[in-house]
């Protein structure tokens, strides 16, 4: 068992936001500090959105320990937890040499990890002993799935009936810091279908199923082909969300989904690859997406760019659409 020099008193834990994965990572950290290190400490989780630059920049490492999961790399020393599986950890690419200069015991990464809430819970297993208990372990395997597409069809892949797929909807509703921020706190001490039971929460989840019903009639209208992609342009309905899944189930024939979503705050462009097409993958999509100033997985990516850059994201993202098309 590694041990370890410090207890803390405030944890912040940075965390990828509106994310079930991020989310649960960030939830499954707390666990087990609560558990092994200190059972007093205040935890305090920050979600955390890609964007152009490095994204820690005027965030305060001001606590007595922090742990960043399901994000990229931070080579500043105070922080002292790390956890990641995307390709695209290491912006710029230089902070790899960082990372193999300076690794710590307390810094895991791994880009073949379906997702990092495994990652974790393996981690801190091997390392520290420590199983997760029963209601993370449930949430740990639905990340697994989640966030590696798992699913045997897009139907399945967008169906409400169990609660860690309303979960997941509803955070990619575009939840605030604090709706996460709580919602962290909860996963960490309860099951998936009690936090979708809070009231704070069952509300929400309600409005999110009648929206999907509308949502489909909306999604088939905004599809627009370009090649083997298909596009959904929903830059002129500034809250709108991406369909996800959703997409491949409506345009079953496309390679590509790229979606352009915007809120008075940020502005962001999805890329994903069909997970149920029989067609070769042509693209390395993390890799794309890092070129314009993002990141993400193989088979999915995005880039996050300010709420007043409009020209820029729509330019990113005809040139992302053009570079697909093309094969």
């Amino acid at each position: 068992m590694l041990a370890l020099a410090s207890v803390a008193r405030v944890l912040k834990i940075f965390f990828h936001d509106a994310c079930f994965d991020g989310t649960t990572s960030a939830a499954l950290f707390a666990a087990f500090y609560r558990d092994v290190i200190d059972r007093h400490v205040d935890v305090q989780a920050i979600g955390m959105v890609h964007k152009d630059g490095d994204p820690f920049d005027g965030m305060s490492l001001d606590a007595d320990d922090h742990a960043c999961v399901d994000f990229r790399f931070c080579a500043d020393p105070k922080m002292r937890w790390w956890f990641d599986h995307h390709p695209t950890a290491f912006q710029p690419p230089a902070l790899r040499s960082v990372f193999e200069a300076q690794h710590q015991a307390t810094w895991f990464f791994d880009p073949e990890a379906p997702s990092c809430a495994g990652l974790i819970a393996r981690s801190l297993q091997a390392g520290w002993d420590w199983t997760p208990p029963a209601h993370l372990v449930e949430a740990v395997t639905w990340a697994d799935t989640i966030d590696a597409a798992r699913f045997p069809s897009a139907e399945a892949a967008i169906a409400l009936a169990v609660p860690a797929q309303r979960l997941a909807a509803w955070l990619a509703h575009g939840r605030t810091p604090i709706d996460t921020a709580r919602y962290v706190d909860w996963l960490s001490r309860g099951s998936l279908a009690e936090v979708a039971a809070r009231p704070e929460v069952a509300a929400q989840l309600a409005a999110v199923e009648t929206e999907r019903a509308r949502e489909v009639d909306d999604v088939k209208k905004l599809g627009v082909w370009a090649g083997q992609v298909i596009v959904f342009d929903r830059f002129a309905d500034v809250g709108a969300r991406s369909p996800g899944f959703l997409g491949y189930l409506l345009f079953p024939e496309a390679q590509y989904a790229v979606t352009g979503t915007r809120t008075t705050q940020n502005i962001k462009i999805s890329v994903g690859v069909n997970p149920w097409s029989d067609k070769p993958r042509l693209h390395d999509i993390g890799e794309l997406c890092a070129r314009h100033g993002g990141g993400g997985h193989a088979v999915v990516g995005g880039v996050t760019l300010r709420g007043d850059e409009l020209p820029r994201a729509q330019a990113t993202l005809a040139a992302i659409v053009q570079e697909l098309a093309d094969g």
